[in-house]
């Protein structure tokens, strides 16, 4: 911001000192010194166009030296990453299927069995509590 208002004032400056040479002073002894700072305006603009051009050029390798290095390097570990993934995604999927899909199934028909072998022992308690029960009214 403060550059900017810097850049207006020196135009500004600039301006209104060719207008004071333009009414204050003769034209044609004042013609001579107006050529020679044009004649410096345009060795700057030119100093300036080929910084620019510079400017462009450095970029152009950076974009350059930027995409070698996502083509060379990049790439490579992404391609990797994928491959650790898939790798990853098969053992989980071997260990499911192999490991454990088997101890679940066992581990449910334990649990089944549990039950059963409580229900009949259940069964079978309840049957003697009942022949006890009918001696003792006998």
């Amino acid at each position: 911001m403060i550059v900017a208002i810097v850049l207006i004032a020196l135009i500004l400056l600039i301006f209104v000192a060719g207008l004071l040479l333009a009414v204050a002073t003769d034209v044609t002894q004042t013609a001579p010194r107006v050529q020679m700072v044009r004649d410096v305006f345009i060795i700057i603009l030119a100093f300036q166009s080929i910084l620019i051009v510079g400017a462009l050029a450095v970029l152009i390798v950076q974009i350059a030296r930027l995409i070698n290095l996502l083509q060379n390097e990049v790439m490579p570990i992404l391609q990797n990453t994928q491959e650790t993934i898939t790798t990853a995604r098969t053992t989980v999927e071997f260990v499911g299927n192999n490991l454990t899909e088997p101890v679940m199934r066992l581990n449910g028909f334990l649990a089944a069995l549990s039950v059963l072998l409580r229900e009949v022992f259940g069964i079978r308690r309840a049957l003697r509590r009942g022949e006890t029960n009918n001696g003792a009214q006998d």
